[in-house]
């Protein structure tokens, strides 16, 4: 997995109201089911933004972008996830920081991180 799949698609515009994007933003990670993939990515990602195109292979993608800071290091960070048309659900397919894709621990890391910061945060406004 050393390419996201934004790699292969040819966007003429970028399409950021979607029902794809609604079932992340809406969804739950597995482990993770006391919030939203919204609500944990909005209080970790500084101005966060989704858009959704097909690639070429027919997937449908939804892309989340947005500033962190990661590994003691401020940067922006990439996260694709893939939609099954016929189920609707959802998986992480690949994650970028500063350019460099991230391997399966540093994205069980960043994902980790996402939901430590919402249950700190959200801990500190009760």
């Amino acid at each position: 997995m050393g390419l996201l799949v934004g790699c292969v698609y040819n966007a003429k515009k970028d399409i950021t109201d979607n029902e794809f994007i609604d079932t992340v933003k809406e969804g739950y990670l597995g482990g993770f089911s006391d919030v939203s993939v919204r609500n944990a990515f909005n209080y970790a990602f500084f101005e966060p933004y989704w858009r959704y195109y097909q690639a070429k292979t027919g997937e449908h993608v939804v892309e989340l972008s947005g500033d962190i800071t990661f590994e003691n290091e401020k940067g922006h960070a990439i996260l694709q996830f893939v939609v099954d048309e016929q189920t609707n659900k959802f998986s992480i397919y690949a994650m970028k920081f500063n350019d460099v894709v991230l391997s399966p621990e540093q994205k069980r890391f960043l994902i980790g991180m996402v939901y430590d910061t919402w249950h700190a945060k959200r801990l500190a406004y009760e």
